[in-house]
């Protein structure tokens, strides 16, 4: 009984890849401004500049094993897109070099 209202409550994403662009932006772009605006990377983690920003992609990793978990491609096509771009961002804006 337990398990069938657990099954029937169970919310359903559309699987439409700006779903999947919407929602994997969501976290890099907190990661952005928690960065820029605050100074809660240099108390937290000032040894490690780009510690905020793989929270945010391990975050989002996450997130894609869910959308793929449950049959939602294009949710995860979406999030692995938004993901790749912010570290290239990343990547070009500091000037890291790989």
């Amino acid at each position: 009984m337990i398990i069938w209202l657990a099954q029937q409550n169970t919310v359903r994403v559309k699987n439409n890849i700006w779903i999947g662009l919407s929602g994997g932006t969501v976290f890099p772009l907190l990661a952005f401004l928690l960065v820029r605006f605050t100074d809660l990377e240099l108390h937290f983690l000032p040894e490690k500049p780009m510690a905020t920003y793989t929270i945010a992609v391990l975050i989002n990793l996450i997130f894609l094993r869910f959308a793929y978990r449950s049959e939602n491609d294009q949710v995860g096509k979406g999030i692995i897109i938004v993901t790749f771009l912010a570290m290239v961002l990343y990547l070009i804006t500091h000037k890291v070099t790989v």
